[in-house]
Protein backbone atom coordinates (compact mmCIF):
# COMPACT_ATOMS: atom_id res chain seq x y z
CA UNK A 1 0.00 0.00 0.00
CA UNK A 2 1.40 3.21 -0.87
CA UNK A 3 2.07 5.65 2.35
CA UNK A 4 -0.74 8.16 2.70
CA UNK A 5 -0.35 11.24 4.59
CA UNK A 6 -2.15 11.74 7.88
CA UNK A 7 -3.61 15.08 6.43
CA UNK A 8 -5.41 13.56 3.35
CA UNK A 9 -6.10 10.60 5.31
CA UNK A 10 -7.89 13.15 8.13
CA UNK A 11 -9.67 15.53 5.32
CA UNK A 12 -11.17 12.91 3.76
CA UNK A 13 -12.73 10.69 6.66
CA UNK A 14 -14.24 14.31 8.06
CA UNK A 15 -15.94 14.24 4.48
CA UNK A 16 -17.23 10.79 5.35
CA UNK A 17 -18.66 11.05 8.23
CA UNK A 18 -20.28 13.86 7.06
CA UNK A 19 -21.76 11.61 4.35
CA UNK A 20 -22.82 9.12 6.79
CA UNK A 21 -24.55 11.48 9.12
CA UNK A 22 -26.38 12.51 6.27
CA UNK A 23 -27.28 8.80 5.54
CA UNK A 24 -28.64 8.01 9.02
CA UNK A 25 -31.98 7.90 10.03
CA UNK A 26 -33.46 11.15 11.72
CA UNK A 27 -32.31 11.47 15.28
CA UNK A 28 -28.81 10.24 14.99
CA UNK A 29 -25.73 12.67 14.40
CA UNK A 30 -22.16 12.69 13.89
CA UNK A 31 -22.28 12.57 17.58
CA UNK A 32 -25.14 10.44 18.21
CA UNK A 33 -26.35 9.95 21.66
CA UNK A 34 -25.29 6.49 22.11
CA UNK A 35 -21.75 6.67 21.84
CA UNK A 36 -20.98 5.61 25.35
CA UNK A 37 -22.67 2.33 24.80
CA UNK A 38 -21.08 2.23 21.31
CA UNK A 39 -17.39 2.11 22.75
CA UNK A 40 -17.84 0.18 25.64
CA UNK A 41 -16.39 -3.53 24.96
CA UNK A 42 -14.25 -1.81 22.12
CA UNK A 43 -10.82 -2.67 21.37
CA UNK A 44 -7.70 -0.14 19.78
CA UNK A 45 -5.58 -2.40 16.73
CA UNK A 46 -2.46 -0.90 15.11
CA UNK A 47 -1.67 -2.65 11.80
CA UNK A 48 1.68 -3.14 10.45
CA UNK A 49 0.74 -1.49 7.12
CA UNK A 50 0.84 1.92 9.13
CA UNK A 51 -3.13 2.55 10.46
CA UNK A 52 -4.85 2.67 13.81
CA UNK A 53 -8.90 1.80 14.32
CA UNK A 54 -11.05 1.32 17.09
CA UNK A 55 -13.76 -0.95 16.86
CA UNK A 56 -15.89 -3.86 18.46
CA UNK A 57 -13.92 -6.76 20.32
CA UNK A 58 -15.82 -9.51 18.41
CA UNK A 59 -14.58 -7.93 14.71
CA UNK A 60 -11.74 -8.89 12.55
CA UNK A 61 -9.48 -6.60 10.66
CA UNK A 62 -8.00 -7.83 6.98
CA UNK A 63 -5.40 -5.98 5.55
CA UNK A 64 -4.16 -6.27 1.77
CA UNK A 65 -0.62 -4.70 1.58
CA UNK A 66 -1.04 -4.84 -2.38
CA UNK A 67 -4.21 -2.92 -3.20
CA UNK A 68 -4.48 -1.39 0.17
CA UNK A 69 -7.76 -2.65 0.96
CA UNK A 70 -8.76 -2.77 4.51
CA UNK A 71 -11.86 -5.22 5.91
CA UNK A 72 -13.48 -4.66 9.09
CA UNK A 73 -15.55 -7.74 9.87
CA UNK A 74 -18.30 -8.27 11.99
CA UNK A 75 -21.19 -10.98 13.06
CA UNK A 76 -24.27 -12.07 10.56
CA UNK A 77 -22.50 -10.29 7.41
CA UNK A 78 -21.75 -6.93 8.80
CA UNK A 79 -19.04 -5.66 7.13
CA UNK A 80 -16.98 -2.53 6.31
CA UNK A 81 -14.53 -2.04 3.53
CA UNK A 82 -12.19 1.14 3.45
CA UNK A 83 -10.11 1.15 0.01
CA UNK A 84 -7.54 4.31 -0.42
CA UNK A 85 -6.97 5.07 -4.37
CA UNK A 86 -5.73 7.51 -6.60
CA UNK A 87 -7.65 8.25 -10.39
CA UNK A 88 -5.12 10.30 -12.30
CA UNK A 89 -7.55 12.68 -13.83
CA UNK A 90 -9.88 15.07 -12.59
CA UNK A 91 -13.28 13.87 -11.44
CA UNK A 92 -16.23 15.99 -11.45
CA UNK A 93 -19.59 15.44 -11.64
CA UNK A 94 -19.61 13.42 -15.01
CA UNK A 95 -16.71 11.03 -14.03
CA UNK A 96 -16.73 10.66 -10.52
CA UNK A 97 -20.43 8.66 -10.64
CA UNK A 98 -18.94 6.35 -13.20
CA UNK A 99 -15.45 5.81 -11.34
CA UNK A 100 -18.03 4.85 -8.20
CA UNK A 101 -19.97 2.52 -9.49
CA UNK A 102 -16.61 0.59 -11.11
CA UNK A 103 -14.87 0.38 -7.85
CA UNK A 104 -18.58 -0.49 -6.35
CA UNK A 105 -19.31 -3.69 -8.03
CA UNK A 106 -15.55 -4.78 -7.93
CA UNK A 107 -15.97 -4.54 -3.97
CA UNK A 108 -19.36 -6.38 -3.70
CA UNK A 109 -20.35 -7.52 -7.85
CA UNK A 110 -24.00 -8.74 -6.85
CA UNK A 111 -25.09 -5.75 -4.17
CA UNK A 112 -27.50 -4.69 -7.04
CA UNK A 113 -25.99 -1.24 -6.81
CA UNK A 114 -28.50 2.16 -7.58
CA UNK A 115 -28.07 5.54 -8.93
CA UNK A 116 -25.05 7.47 -7.38
CA UNK A 117 -25.66 11.11 -5.76
CA UNK A 118 -23.52 13.27 -5.15
CA UNK A 119 -23.52 14.93 -1.39
CA UNK A 120 -21.19 18.16 -1.70
CA UNK A 121 -18.61 18.83 -4.52
CA UNK A 122 -16.11 16.05 -3.69
CA UNK A 123 -18.32 13.05 -2.05
CA UNK A 124 -20.55 10.67 -3.96
CA UNK A 125 -22.09 8.03 -2.93
CA UNK A 126 -24.52 4.73 -4.12
CA UNK A 127 -26.82 2.42 -1.90
CA UNK A 128 -28.07 -1.38 -2.71
CA UNK A 129 -30.74 -3.09 -1.13
CA UNK A 130 -30.66 -6.75 -2.77
CA UNK A 131 -32.30 -9.23 -0.91
CA UNK A 132 -32.16 -8.94 3.20
CA UNK A 133 -28.26 -6.93 2.22
CA UNK A 134 -28.15 -3.45 2.65
CA UNK A 135 -25.07 -1.46 1.07
CA UNK A 136 -23.86 1.57 1.01
CA UNK A 137 -20.47 2.75 -1.25
CA UNK A 138 -18.81 6.70 -0.76
CA UNK A 139 -16.13 7.72 -3.27
CA UNK A 140 -14.56 10.64 -1.22
CA UNK A 141 -11.41 12.50 -3.08
CA UNK A 142 -9.05 15.49 -3.20
CA UNK A 143 -7.75 17.12 -6.16
CA UNK A 144 -3.98 17.25 -6.63
CA UNK A 145 -1.99 18.00 -9.58
CA UNK A 146 -1.62 14.83 -10.54
CA UNK A 147 -5.11 13.81 -10.29
CA UNK A 148 -7.53 12.54 -7.23
CA UNK A 149 -6.54 10.80 -4.41
CA UNK A 150 -8.97 9.61 -2.10
CA UNK A 151 -11.21 6.40 -0.30
CA UNK A 152 -14.04 4.11 -1.55
CA UNK A 153 -15.74 3.46 2.02
CA UNK A 154 -18.12 0.32 2.02
CA UNK A 155 -20.55 -1.22 4.39
CA UNK A 156 -23.23 -3.63 4.72
CA UNK A 157 -25.37 -5.25 6.78
CA UNK A 158 -28.51 -7.16 7.23
CA UNK A 159 -31.64 -5.12 6.31
CA UNK A 160 -33.48 -5.06 9.15
CA UNK A 161 -30.30 -3.78 11.49
CA UNK A 162 -28.58 -1.82 9.05
CA UNK A 163 -29.64 1.11 10.05
CA UNK A 164 -28.39 0.94 13.96
CA UNK A 165 -25.45 -0.49 12.53
CA UNK A 166 -24.76 2.65 10.81
CA UNK A 167 -23.49 4.52 14.24
CA UNK A 168 -20.62 1.21 14.66
CA UNK A 169 -19.93 2.25 10.78
CA UNK A 170 -19.34 5.97 11.57
CA UNK A 171 -17.36 5.65 15.05
CA UNK A 172 -15.10 3.13 13.34
CA UNK A 173 -14.43 5.56 10.52
CA UNK A 174 -13.87 8.26 13.30
CA UNK A 175 -11.00 6.07 15.25
CA UNK A 176 -9.60 5.12 12.09
CA UNK A 177 -6.19 7.17 11.52
CA UNK A 178 -3.28 6.57 8.95
CA UNK A 179 0.18 7.36 10.15
CA UNK A 180 2.28 5.49 7.26
CA UNK A 181 4.07 2.37 7.67
CA UNK A 182 6.88 2.01 10.45
CA UNK A 183 10.17 2.75 9.00
CA UNK A 184 12.29 -0.19 8.24
CA UNK A 185 15.60 0.98 9.26
CA UNK A 186 15.15 4.20 11.35
CA UNK A 187 18.98 4.33 12.06
CA UNK A 188 19.20 4.94 8.72
CA UNK A 189 16.98 7.86 7.26
CA UNK A 190 17.01 8.05 3.77
CA UNK A 191 17.60 11.73 2.49
CA UNK A 192 16.34 12.80 -1.09
CA UNK A 193 17.20 15.40 -3.81
CA UNK A 194 15.65 16.25 -7.18
CA UNK A 195 17.03 15.31 -10.33
CA UNK A 196 15.89 16.00 -13.89
CA UNK A 197 15.91 14.66 -17.28
CA UNK A 198 19.36 15.62 -18.54
CA UNK A 199 18.22 15.45 -22.39
CA UNK A 200 15.30 17.10 -22.91
CA UNK A 201 13.98 17.73 -19.26
CA UNK A 202 11.04 16.11 -19.70
CA UNK A 203 10.43 14.91 -16.26
CA UNK A 204 11.79 15.00 -12.54
CA UNK A 205 11.44 13.31 -9.25
CA UNK A 206 13.50 12.90 -6.06
CA UNK A 207 15.96 10.50 -5.80
CA UNK A 208 18.12 9.12 -3.21
CA UNK A 209 20.86 11.57 -2.21
CA UNK A 210 24.56 9.99 -3.11
CA UNK A 211 22.99 7.26 -5.28
CA UNK A 212 24.12 6.67 -8.93
CA UNK A 213 21.44 7.77 -11.55
CA UNK A 214 21.74 7.38 -15.41
CA UNK A 215 18.63 7.83 -18.03
CA UNK A 216 16.03 10.56 -18.93
CA UNK A 217 14.60 10.88 -22.48
CA UNK A 218 15.77 9.03 -25.46
CA UNK A 219 14.37 9.88 -28.89
CA UNK A 220 14.42 7.47 -31.57
CA UNK A 221 12.53 9.78 -33.64
CA UNK A 222 10.08 12.53 -33.38
CA UNK A 223 7.14 10.38 -32.37
CA UNK A 224 9.61 7.63 -30.64
CA UNK A 225 10.17 8.96 -27.36
CA UNK A 226 11.57 6.49 -24.30
CA UNK A 227 11.65 7.77 -20.89
CA UNK A 228 14.15 5.58 -18.89
CA UNK A 229 15.68 6.01 -15.18
CA UNK A 230 18.31 3.33 -13.39
CA UNK A 231 19.53 4.47 -9.35
CA UNK A 232 21.69 2.14 -8.00
CA UNK A 233 23.06 2.45 -4.20
CA UNK A 234 26.28 3.84 -3.69
CA UNK A 235 27.39 -0.21 -2.72
CA UNK A 236 25.90 -0.92 -5.77
CA UNK A 237 23.40 -3.26 -3.94
CA UNK A 238 20.33 -2.61 -4.52
CA UNK A 239 18.93 -1.03 -7.89
CA UNK A 240 15.78 0.63 -8.86
CA UNK A 241 14.57 1.53 -12.76
CA UNK A 242 11.75 3.05 -14.32
CA UNK A 243 11.25 2.20 -18.02
CA UNK A 244 13.78 0.82 -20.58
CA UNK A 245 14.91 3.13 -23.96
CA UNK A 246 15.75 -0.53 -25.32
CA UNK A 247 11.76 -1.59 -25.21
CA UNK A 248 10.41 -0.49 -29.02
CA UNK A 249 6.74 -0.01 -29.84
CA UNK A 250 5.11 -3.42 -30.83
CA UNK A 251 2.98 -4.21 -33.56
CA UNK A 252 0.96 -7.16 -33.23
CA UNK A 253 1.22 -10.08 -36.51
CA UNK A 254 -1.65 -10.10 -39.39
CA UNK A 255 -2.15 -11.58 -42.71
CA UNK A 256 -0.85 -8.40 -44.76
CA UNK A 257 1.97 -7.80 -42.48
CA UNK A 258 3.03 -11.50 -43.29
CA UNK A 259 2.52 -11.20 -47.26
CA UNK A 260 4.77 -8.63 -46.84
CA UNK A 261 7.51 -10.83 -45.41
CA UNK A 262 7.27 -9.25 -42.13
CA UNK A 263 6.45 -12.03 -39.53
CA UNK A 264 6.91 -12.46 -35.53
CA UNK A 265 10.56 -10.63 -34.73
CA UNK A 266 10.87 -9.17 -37.28
CA UNK A 267 11.59 -5.25 -37.08
CA UNK A 268 8.70 -3.09 -39.29
CA UNK A 269 9.35 0.79 -39.97
CA UNK A 270 5.90 2.65 -41.41
CA UNK A 271 8.80 5.40 -42.10
CA UNK A 272 10.87 8.87 -40.25
CA UNK A 273 13.22 6.55 -38.04
CA UNK A 274 10.36 4.83 -36.10
CA UNK A 275 10.90 0.79 -36.00
CA UNK A 276 8.27 -1.80 -34.65
CA UNK A 277 8.87 -5.00 -33.64
CA UNK A 278 6.09 -7.57 -34.79
CA UNK A 279 5.46 -9.31 -31.69
CA UNK A 280 2.46 -10.94 -30.44
CA UNK A 281 0.55 -8.97 -27.73
CA UNK A 282 1.52 -9.84 -24.30
CA UNK A 283 -0.37 -9.03 -20.59
CA UNK A 284 1.50 -6.75 -18.35
CA UNK A 285 2.06 -9.97 -16.28
CA UNK A 286 3.53 -12.06 -18.60
CA UNK A 287 6.04 -8.86 -20.00
CA UNK A 288 7.11 -8.36 -16.08
CA UNK A 289 7.65 -12.12 -15.44
CA UNK A 290 9.66 -12.25 -19.02
CA UNK A 291 11.64 -8.69 -18.90
CA UNK A 292 12.70 -9.96 -14.77
CA UNK A 293 13.69 -13.14 -16.57
CA UNK A 294 16.02 -11.79 -19.63
CA UNK A 295 17.32 -8.86 -17.78
CA UNK A 296 16.89 -7.53 -14.28
CA UNK A 297 18.14 -11.06 -13.22
CA UNK A 298 20.32 -11.88 -16.20
CA UNK A 299 23.53 -12.48 -13.87
CA UNK A 300 21.58 -14.25 -11.18
CA UNK A 301 21.11 -18.00 -10.51
CA UNK A 302 17.73 -19.68 -8.72
CA UNK A 303 15.44 -17.43 -10.41
CA UNK A 304 12.52 -18.18 -8.72
CA UNK A 305 8.68 -16.16 -8.99
CA UNK A 306 7.05 -16.02 -5.58
CA UNK A 307 3.89 -14.13 -7.05
CA UNK A 308 2.53 -13.88 -10.62
CA UNK A 309 -0.74 -11.97 -10.91
CA UNK A 310 -2.83 -9.31 -13.05
CA UNK A 311 -3.35 -5.99 -12.01
CA UNK A 312 -6.89 -4.50 -12.98
CA UNK A 313 -7.83 -2.26 -9.90
CA UNK A 314 -4.18 -0.40 -11.34
CA UNK A 315 -5.65 0.58 -14.54
CA UNK A 316 -9.39 0.12 -13.84
CA UNK A 317 -10.24 3.82 -14.08
CA UNK A 318 -7.95 4.72 -16.59
CA UNK A 319 -9.56 2.02 -19.08
CA UNK A 320 -12.97 4.15 -17.96
CA UNK A 321 -11.69 7.00 -19.30
CA UNK A 322 -10.40 6.11 -22.42
CA UNK A 323 -13.91 3.90 -22.92
CA UNK A 324 -15.80 7.22 -23.27
CA UNK A 325 -13.35 9.16 -25.67
CA UNK A 326 -12.50 5.59 -27.96
CA UNK A 327 -13.33 6.73 -31.57
CA UNK A 328 -15.13 4.65 -33.97
CA UNK A 329 -13.26 1.84 -35.17
CA UNK A 330 -9.90 2.32 -32.64
CA UNK A 331 -9.83 1.35 -28.85
CA UNK A 332 -7.66 2.08 -26.90
CA UNK A 333 -6.83 0.29 -23.32
CA UNK A 334 -4.60 -0.71 -20.49
CA UNK A 335 -3.57 -4.24 -19.02
CA UNK A 336 -1.25 -3.94 -15.76
CA UNK A 337 0.59 -6.78 -13.87
CA UNK A 338 3.08 -7.28 -11.18
CA UNK A 339 5.84 -10.17 -10.12
CA UNK A 340 8.07 -10.48 -7.28
CA UNK A 341 10.87 -12.82 -7.06
CA UNK A 342 14.18 -14.26 -5.37
CA UNK A 343 17.27 -15.02 -7.02
CA UNK A 344 20.92 -15.90 -5.81
CA UNK A 345 23.79 -13.18 -6.96
CA UNK A 346 27.04 -14.00 -5.66
CA UNK A 347 25.91 -16.32 -2.63
CA UNK A 348 23.44 -13.22 -1.48
CA UNK A 349 20.07 -14.10 -1.54
CA UNK A 350 18.05 -11.29 -3.50
CA UNK A 351 14.59 -9.92 -3.77
CA UNK A 352 12.86 -7.88 -6.18
CA UNK A 353 9.63 -6.51 -8.11
CA UNK A 354 8.63 -5.31 -10.98
CA UNK A 355 5.32 -3.97 -12.27
CA UNK A 356 4.41 -3.42 -16.25
CA UNK A 357 1.44 -1.62 -17.49
CA UNK A 358 0.52 -2.72 -21.27
CA UNK A 359 -1.38 0.34 -24.05
CA UNK A 360 -3.25 -1.32 -26.43
CA UNK A 361 -4.35 0.49 -29.42
CA UNK A 362 -6.70 -1.95 -31.83
CA UNK A 363 -8.44 -0.90 -34.93
CA UNK A 364 -9.83 -3.22 -37.84
CA UNK A 365 -6.30 -3.39 -39.29
CA UNK A 366 -4.15 -4.40 -36.45
CA UNK A 367 -2.84 -3.10 -32.74
CA UNK A 368 -0.37 -1.63 -31.48
CA UNK A 369 0.95 -2.00 -28.27
CA UNK A 370 3.74 -0.04 -25.84
CA UNK A 371 4.93 -1.32 -22.59
CA UNK A 372 4.33 2.31 -20.90
CA UNK A 373 4.73 1.46 -17.58
CA UNK A 374 7.67 -0.34 -16.08
CA UNK A 375 9.27 -0.16 -12.66
CA UNK A 376 10.52 -2.24 -10.11
CA UNK A 377 14.08 -3.22 -8.12
CA UNK A 378 16.61 -5.54 -7.30
CA UNK A 379 17.92 -5.52 -3.57
CA UNK A 380 19.42 -8.15 -0.64
CA UNK A 381 16.52 -10.06 0.46
CA UNK A 382 17.10 -7.76 4.52
CA UNK A 383 16.51 -4.82 2.26
CA UNK A 384 13.49 -5.72 0.14
CA UNK A 385 11.40 -3.07 2.26
CA UNK A 386 13.47 -0.62 2.39
CA UNK A 387 13.71 -0.43 -0.96
CA UNK A 388 10.13 -1.01 -1.79
CA UNK A 389 9.55 2.05 0.25
CA UNK A 390 12.01 4.08 -1.26
CA UNK A 391 10.75 3.48 -5.16
CA UNK A 392 7.29 4.56 -3.37
CA UNK A 393 8.61 7.55 -2.80
CA UNK A 394 10.17 8.00 -6.31
CA UNK A 395 7.06 7.29 -7.74
CA UNK A 396 5.37 9.56 -5.78
CA UNK A 397 7.63 12.82 -6.56
CA UNK A 398 7.17 11.79 -10.50
CA UNK A 399 6.20 15.25 -12.57
CA UNK A 400 6.43 15.56 -16.24
CA UNK A 401 7.36 19.10 -17.61
CA UNK A 402 4.15 20.60 -18.69
CA UNK A 403 6.22 22.58 -21.67
CA UNK A 404 7.53 19.42 -22.66
CA UNK A 405 4.33 17.88 -23.11
CA UNK A 406 2.61 20.72 -25.02
CA UNK A 407 6.07 20.57 -27.50
CA UNK A 408 6.02 16.92 -28.10
CA UNK A 409 1.73 17.13 -29.00
CA UNK A 410 2.36 19.63 -31.40
CA UNK A 411 5.91 17.45 -33.08
CA UNK A 412 3.65 14.21 -32.58
CA UNK A 413 0.75 16.00 -34.73
CA UNK A 414 3.24 17.95 -37.20
CA UNK A 415 5.01 14.67 -37.59
CA UNK A 416 1.46 12.65 -38.68
CA UNK A 417 0.55 15.52 -40.96
CA UNK A 418 3.92 15.10 -42.48
CA UNK A 419 3.89 11.57 -42.48
CA UNK A 420 0.42 11.06 -44.28
CA UNK A 421 1.40 13.90 -47.37
CA UNK A 422 4.26 12.09 -48.08
CA UNK A 423 2.79 8.93 -47.95
CA UNK A 424 0.51 10.26 -50.58
CA UNK A 425 3.25 11.70 -52.50
CA UNK A 426 4.57 8.43 -52.71
CA UNK A 427 2.14 6.35 -53.33
CA UNK A 428 1.70 8.88 -56.87
CA UNK A 429 5.31 8.38 -57.25
CA UNK A 430 4.47 4.70 -57.54
CA UNK A 431 1.15 4.65 -59.38
CA UNK A 432 2.66 6.97 -62.08
CA UNK A 433 6.00 5.11 -62.23
CA UNK A 434 3.38 1.66 -63.10
CA UNK A 435 1.38 3.95 -65.17
CA UNK A 436 4.66 4.68 -67.15
CA UNK A 437 5.16 0.58 -67.19
CA UNK A 438 2.01 -1.01 -67.47
CA UNK A 439 0.22 1.90 -69.86
CA UNK A 440 -3.32 0.98 -68.45
CA UNK A 441 -4.40 -0.16 -64.95
CA UNK A 442 -6.09 -2.98 -64.69
CA UNK A 443 -9.30 -2.51 -63.15
CA UNK A 444 -9.42 -5.92 -61.43
CA UNK A 445 -5.86 -5.36 -61.00
CA UNK A 446 -6.61 -2.61 -58.63
CA UNK A 447 -9.77 -4.38 -56.48
CA UNK A 448 -7.27 -7.27 -55.98
CA UNK A 449 -4.94 -5.49 -54.68
CA UNK A 450 -7.30 -3.35 -52.60
CA UNK A 451 -8.67 -6.81 -51.32
CA UNK A 452 -5.18 -8.07 -50.74
CA UNK A 453 -3.98 -5.13 -48.94
CA UNK A 454 -7.42 -4.44 -46.92
CA UNK A 455 -7.77 -0.96 -48.32
CA UNK A 456 -10.50 0.55 -50.63
CA UNK A 457 -10.44 3.77 -52.98
CA UNK A 458 -12.55 7.13 -51.75
CA UNK A 459 -12.63 10.27 -53.42
CA UNK A 460 -12.82 13.58 -51.39
CA UNK A 461 -15.25 15.38 -53.44
CA UNK A 462 -14.19 18.86 -52.25
CA UNK A 463 -10.65 18.49 -54.17
CA UNK A 464 -11.22 15.48 -56.21
CA UNK A 465 -8.22 14.02 -54.95
CA UNK A 466 -8.53 9.75 -54.91
CA UNK A 467 -7.05 8.03 -51.00
CA UNK A 468 -6.30 4.69 -49.97
CA UNK A 469 -8.43 4.22 -46.97
CA UNK A 470 -8.16 0.41 -44.59
CA UNK A 471 -11.38 -1.05 -45.00
CA UNK A 472 -14.10 -2.08 -42.92
CA UNK A 473 -16.12 0.75 -42.52
CA UNK A 474 -19.19 1.60 -44.15
CA UNK A 475 -18.88 5.11 -44.38
CA UNK A 476 -15.43 7.20 -44.19
CA UNK A 477 -15.04 11.03 -43.13
CA UNK A 478 -12.33 13.98 -43.72
CA UNK A 479 -12.03 16.95 -42.02
CA UNK A 480 -10.02 20.39 -43.03
CA UNK A 481 -6.28 19.04 -41.62
CA UNK A 482 -7.14 16.15 -43.32
CA UNK A 483 -7.80 13.04 -40.49
CA UNK A 484 -9.63 10.36 -41.80
CA UNK A 485 -12.33 8.50 -39.57
CA UNK A 486 -14.11 5.79 -40.45
CA UNK A 487 -18.08 4.73 -38.90
CA UNK A 488 -20.37 2.14 -39.21
CA UNK A 489 -23.18 4.36 -39.59
CA UNK A 490 -24.34 7.47 -41.86
CA UNK A 491 -23.80 9.67 -38.55
CA UNK A 492 -21.01 12.23 -38.92
CA UNK A 493 -18.19 12.32 -35.98
CA UNK A 494 -18.96 15.94 -36.03
CA UNK A 495 -19.55 18.93 -37.70
CA UNK A 496 -15.55 19.47 -38.99
CA UNK A 497 -16.32 16.08 -40.81
CA UNK A 498 -17.15 15.59 -44.61
CA UNK A 499 -17.82 12.50 -45.81
CA UNK A 500 -15.75 10.62 -48.62
CA UNK A 501 -17.31 9.01 -51.80
CA UNK A 502 -16.14 4.95 -51.68
CA UNK A 503 -14.93 4.23 -55.20
CA UNK A 504 -17.09 0.66 -56.49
Amino acid sequence: MKKLTLGLGVAIVVVFVGVLAFEMAPGISGNPPGNAVVQKGWISHQDPLGFTVSLPSTWKVRADRATGRIEFLGGDGTQMVVWPVFIPATLNQSSAPYVLMRLAAKIWPDAGWGTPQFSGSSAVRVRADAGKRSSLAILTWATSPKGAAGYVYAMAAPSDSYRSTEVVFAEILRSFKIAGAPSVDARSPVSYVEWKDPHENAFSLEVPAQWRVNGGTFRFASVDVRPALEAVSPDGQIRITGGDSQIPTFTEPTPYLQMAGFREGSWYSPGYGVNMMVRRYMSGSAFAREYVTTKVARGCSDLSFLETRDRPDLVQAINSLYAQVNTPGVTMSWNAGEVSFSCRQENQVMQGYYCAGILATRSSGGALWNVNILYGFLAPAEKRASTQSILEHMLSTLQQNPQWAAMQQNVTANTSQIVSRTNQEISKIISDSYWNRQGVMDELSRRRSNATLGVEDVVDHTTGREIKVESGSNYYWIDQHGTIVGTQTDTRPNLDFRELVRLP
